[in-house]
């Protein structure tokens, strides 16, 4: 674990740090970003049914619902990948806010009366922040549509507006509603591909939107991991009539969008199948926006009463 940029006021406890063995370090380390975090709560903003003003969301699925929810002027730092436009659908309102690493050093510079967090963050982060009192609320991985209604009402009700949660939970239930399709009386397999050969198995938000678009998923077994491992040979040998593939930075060359590119596949689509692209950003935090990729799901189910055209 690396420390840096101690508060200055903190500075004179370095001598003890020279001479404290290993385990010594890491206790006094411990302490001053305890101390630094205890210093840095605003208790003005404590009171009670006071509404948080100093919102900071250290997970880019946090803060795809804290800026879409919360007040203009009280999210003051989100993690680092929220202003980037190819990981994030709200990269626009993170533009011109301080972005963070989700380490207790960010996050206390911003004096937080409120943290969003995910379910996997840094166990030691969010430990600090409890034992330091900051009000901290955590969104789950969400692998169905009542999970993302979930994560919604929780950062709405933390922020202090549930009507606004449940605004866009009406909002995003009449897309759904819309984009619903009963699946054919000959099943239409499909598969979600992605980098690395990923395909999305039926416990995944991805292998529902399948389902509600009227596919039959080729991954049939649900994994822990929400993926199974599909070599191109594999995939082909399901012989798959759609295949939807999750398109990461589509214009940056990777050995891990290459397969992607591999000629068995595009030849097999070109002649078996048929395909579209879905932008990780909009998928990869279960989020209301998940509600795109199901119009395109939607739409390319509809194809298949027509003419194929690739």
């Amino acid at each position: 674990m690396t420390i840096c940029a101690v508060p200055s006021h903190m500075r004179t406890i370095s001598p003890h740090l020279a001479g404290a063995g290993k385990s010594g370090k890491m206790k006094l380390i411990g302490k001053i970003l305890l101390a630094a975090l205890l210093a840095a709560v605003d208790a003005a903003s404590a009171v009670a049914g006071t509404p948080p003003q100093r919102i900071v969301s250290i997970n880019l699925c946090s803060d795809v619902l804290a800026l879409e929810l919360a007040d203009p002027g009280t999210v003051k730092s989100v993690f680092r990948v929220a202003a980037d436009p190819e990981d994030s659908p709200v990269a626009d309102l993170a533009a011109k806010l301080p972005l963070n690493n989700a380490t207790a050093e960010d996050i206390l510079s911003a004096k937080p009366d409120l943290v969003l967090a995910h379910r996997y963050s840094s166990p030691f982060t969010l430990a600090l922040l409890a034992r330091a009192h900051v009000p901290v609320v955590q969104v789950k991985d969400a692998s169905s549509f009542e999970d993302i209604r979930d994560n919604v009402r929780a950062v709405a009700a933390a922020i202090g507006h549930p009507e606004r949660g449940e605004a866009w939970i009406a909002r995003f239930d009449a897309s759904l509603a819309a984009s619903k399709r009963l699946p054919p009386a000959h099943p239409l397999r499909a598969v979600i591909y992605q980098d690395l050969g990923g395909a999305a198995a039926a416990n995944t938000i991805l292998g529902a939107l399948l389902k509600h678009a009227g596919f039959e998923n080729v991954v049939e077994t649900p994994s822990s991991g929400g993926f199974v491992n599909l070599t191109i040979e594999e995939l082909i040998d399901m012989r798959p009539d759609f295949v939807a593939v999750g398109v990461y930075r589509a214009h940056e060359p990777s050995l891990a969008h290459a397969q992607l590119a591999h000629p068995a596949l595009r030849d097999y689509v070109a002649h078996h199948a048929r395909a579209v692209d879905l932008p990780a950003k909009l998928w990869t935090c279960g989020t209301p926006f998940i509600a795109d990729i199901a119009d395109r799901l939607a739409a390319a189910r509809d194809s298949f009463d027509g003419p194929k055209v690739n």
